[in-house]
């Protein structure tokens, strides 16, 4: 079919992929700012948020998703109903998704009722709970927040950003050639860590390396989160706590009594040398993120608890409020860090030997090497990272939040470009 040169052309959709189809504070704030720089960067474009499940999280700050392999069914269907039409374009919006298996996307995207149910029945069958998640969700790819081109139209152009995959190397072998198949037909791959970068490269994948794109927060959301800092539970925490507060996180593996005792042993004399007050948050409220019950616990540890709040907030402006106007963050959560810092607010993240802490040291040695502040929690005692994270000059921290924000712009450029085909 010849074109007609009468025809206006069409705008290609853009496809924003990525795991915001449940709570979780970083992969909603990443496909918020690849909205918005969308937005500013393709303007007009239609944009189409996909994940692995139907999901509304507008009213915590998200987006309105949709199944990715219902938008691709749909995008090859117009293709072959118009070859005319400009070929679309994914952005894999970033995120540890290179090495998230079907089973961990399965449990994450269930009730916390369901989960416990679907945990207790197929946990220790390694083989058959992969298989089973596969099944859940309705998917025949191992690695689901993978996208590949088989999955989309000839010619569409697939971008990776700021993804990682720490565990990449701990994958079956069948399971990698299947991350390294979909890199290999993508317009360009940038990741966040030197560990996925090196992995990677060893396969033969050629990638960028680049600041995870959530250190843009304050360029691209500064206003709105600016205005979500006078309403809401941001008001009131900063109207109880005048003098500063400690933003602290963490997630629920973190919930047995030996870890929270030390926690709280850790946090006693923080809280009395400083005088600050503390707000407790969950920064992801889907299976295997936060539980408010572990917050509770930790706060009945504390000598004062009474100069403590445990947040009940999950939108995620106004976690991005109590984050950008704290006086210190700690967190185990990655993008709390990153987006306290962003602020140029002193941080330090809370580990323990796993996967969580292997992607923590993975992105901080990468961009942090300088300043990793990093508190082990197993082996209690001062938390000596929170004090040398006060201790920087604001100077230093300025220096350090524009910095990165400066990659990350560069990066999106460039992305943006490959999307392009520029």
């Amino acid at each position: 079919m010849s074109a007609d040169p009468l025809r206006p052309p069409q705008a290609a959709p853009l496809v924003l992929f990525g795991a915001f189809d449940r709570h979780n504070f970083g992969d909603l704030l990443l496909g918020r700012i690849a909205a918005a720089q969308a937005a500013c960067l393709t303007p007009g474009r239609p944009l189409r948020f996909a994940g692995l499940a139907a999901r509304d999280l507008r009213a915590d700050g998200g987006p309105l998703v949709e199944p990715v392999d219902a938008i691709a069914r749909a995008l090859r269907q117009r293709a072959a109903a118009d070859p005319q039409a400009a070929p679309p374009g994914l952005l894999q919006v970033g995120g540890e998704i290179l090495d998230c298996r079907a089973y961990e996307a399965a449990i994450m995207l269930m009730s916390r009722d369901e989960a416990a149910r679907a945990i207790a029945h197929h946990d220790r069958d390694l083989a058959g709970r992969e298989r089973w998640g596969q099944q859940w969700l309705g998917i025949a790819r191992q690695l689901p927040y993978l996208a590949s081109a088989p999955m989309l139209p000839p010619a569409t152009r697939i971008v990776h950003a700021g993804v990682g995959g720490v565990g990449l190397a701990g994958l079956p072998r069948v399971v990698q050639a299947e991350a390294c198949a979909a890199l290999r037909d993508a317009a360009l791959v940038q990741v966040r860590d030197q560990r996925t970068q090196a992995w990677l490269a060893t396969a033969g994948i050629a990638t960028s390396l680049a600041p995870d794109p959530a250190t843009l927060v304050a360029r691209v959301l500064g206003v709105q989160i600016a205005g979500r800092a006078g309403q809401g539970e941001a008001a009131r925490i900063r109207a109880r706590f005048p003098g500063g507060w400690i933003a602290a996180q963490l997630s629920a593996e973190f919930g047995d009594d030996a870890t929270l005792d030390a926690l709280a042993a850790g946090l006693d004399p923080l809280l009395r040398d400083s005088g600050l007050g503390l707000v407790l948050f969950c920064a992801g409220v889907a299976p295997w993120h936060d539980d408010p019950a572990v917050l509770h616990r930790l706060r009945d540890r504390l000598r004062e608890p009474a100069r403590c709040h445990v947040a009940t907030t999950t939108h995620l402006l106004e976690l991005c409020a109590l984050l950008a106007g704290c006086t210190l963050c700690l967190a185990s959560s990655l993008h709390a860090r990153i987006v306290a810092e962003a602020f140029a607010r002193p941080a330090a993240s809370l580990v323990r030997a796993g996967a969580q802490g292997d992607k923590l040291r993975a992105y901080l040695e990468t961009w942090h090497a300088e300043a990793l502040h990093l508190h082990d929690i197993t082996a209690g005692g001062p938390i000596r990272a929170a004090q040398a994270a006060q201790a920087e000059r604001a100077a230093k921290r300025d220096a350090r939040a524009a910095r990165l924000a400066g990659l990350a712009a560069d990066a999106a450029g460039r992305y943006f470009a490959a999307l392009d085909g520029r």
